[in-house]
């Protein structure tokens, strides 16, 4: 943070560094060291509904490929979930690296939410940045 006063000193000038970012639909204030300042400040990760979903998709894969769950049927049961919301979460393990990062950082457009993502994700990554307007 900088301040100054105006020449003629009526006026005092106070420049603070920070960056608007979208976090789950609403904009929030990020200062260059990656903070949302407010009560509890803690570092720049969203806590929103697509974040806990990208959560949820990795850790179902991975149970899914260390054997602790058999099938999606299976893993659905220990859960204790609907078998369809389980297949469609896991489908966001489809999702390419840079929207993935862009979603953790808080750095992604409206185009992009559970809802449009329920419509199908396309497996091509270049497809993927098409689609959710990430290129051009």
């Amino acid at each position: 943070m900088t301040a100054w006063l105006s020449a003629d000193g009526s006026i005092l000038h106070i420049h603070i560094p920070m960056q608007l970012r979208r976090r789950g639909g609403r904009k929030v204030i990020v200062t260059p060291d990656g903070v949302v300042p407010g009560p509890g400040t803690k570092p720049a990760m969203p806590d929103d509904p697509l974040v806990k979903a990208l959560v949820k998709a990795r850790r179902w894969q991975t149970m899914l490929e260390s054997g602790e769950a058999a099938t999606i049927r299976d893993l659905a049961e220990k859960e204790g979930m609907e078998r369809s919301y389980l297949a469609r979460i896991l489908r966001l393990n489809t999702l390419a690296p840079a929207i993935v990062e862009r979603v953790l950082t808080g750095d992604y457009p409206d185009s992009i939410n559970l809802e449009t993502l329920r419509a199908g994700i396309p497996l091509d990554w270049e497809e993927q940045m098409e689609r959710f307007g990430l290129v051009g």
